[in-house]
């Protein structure tokens, strides 16, 4: 089955909050402690499930004399990561227990998946125009 890329209009992880908060606790000289990396990794977790909306075209100009010849478009989201996709192969690690230590693997599975949203996609339900 061919693949087109679309560019998405939006997604639907709108809180940045907590990327504020831990673009601000995990700075030069500060401490980084178990919750932030554990902010990190739930962020990361909720990330997966995360959509995108596109123009869905379900008119592109008329051919012969029938309609207006306009394009017209809807907002359609996308499913969620596909199963061949970050969810597979790149699993964020379990969270880090209070006081406890942050492995080299817990930092290597938590980078391979953020690193791994670089290169995802998503099915899309298109019409045929």
């Amino acid at each position: 089955m061919a693949q087109t890329e679309r560019t998405p209009k939006a997604n639907s992880f709108p809180d940045n909050s907590p990327i504020t908060t831990l673009r601000n606790n995990i700075a030069v000289g500060n401490t980084i402690n178990a919750s932030d990396i554990n902010s990190l990794i739930n962020l990361t977790n909720a990330w997966q499930g995360h959509f995108h909306t596109y123009d869905d075209a379900y008119q592109l100009a008329t051919y012969g004399n029938n309609g207006d010849r306009g394009n017209y478009y809807e907002d359609k989201n996308t499913g969620a990561i596909q199963p061949n996709g970050l969810s597979q192969l790149y699993m964020p690690p379990s969270t880090v227990a209070s006081a406890g230590e942050i492995t080299t693997l817990t930092h290597n599975e938590l980078r391979g998946a953020i690193r791994g949203f670089g290169n995802h996609s998503h099915y899309i339900a298109d019409r045929t125009a």
